[in-house]
């Protein structure tokens, strides 16, 4: 099962970091990986590159696109697709924070929406060590 987690970059650093993704990714793996004793600076750090996202407005813009599909369904703050056709179960999760999205397959149908809504996302797998922005489509891995 892969994980990424979505975050919305602060236009400032996707200028600075959109040819330089491997250094941004540093960053976020920092963060992600740091012990909760250092969560004020952890927060601090966060804020500064990244924009907190509107769960609502999110949540509503994914529930419109799927809503008609057969192969969609929400449960509480999960929007779930089930795609038979295409062996995909993904489950997308939207925070304050990050959007996580919980899929058997490297290329969710997700990616496409949030693609879709002109975000500065960038995807991170922490534990694949794979990273970029989701309009580029480039899946770069680091050492």
């Amino acid at each position: 099962m892969n994980n990424f987690y979505i975050f919305s970059v602060k236009e400032e650093f996707y200028k600075l970091y959109k040819d330089k993704p491997s250094e941004l990714f540093f960053i976020f793996n920092r963060i992600y990986n740091m012990k909760t004793s250092d969560k004020e600076y952890g927060y601090s750090l966060f804020s500064q590159i990244s924009n907190f996202l509107d769960k609502d407005e999110i949540s509503g813009y994914i529930k419109d696109k799927y809503k008609d599909k057969i192969m969609y369904s929400k449960s509480g703050n999960e929007h779930i697709i089930n795609n038979l056709f295409l062996n995909e179960i993904s489950i997308l999760t939207v925070k304050n924070s990050n959007i996580k999205i919980e899929s058997n397959t490297t290329n969710p149908s997700f990616f496409k929406t949030l693609n879709e809504m002109k975000d500065n996302f960038f995807v991170c797998n922490f534990k694949e060590q794979n990273f970029f922005f989701l309009d580029r489509k480039k899946v770069k891995q680091s050492n």
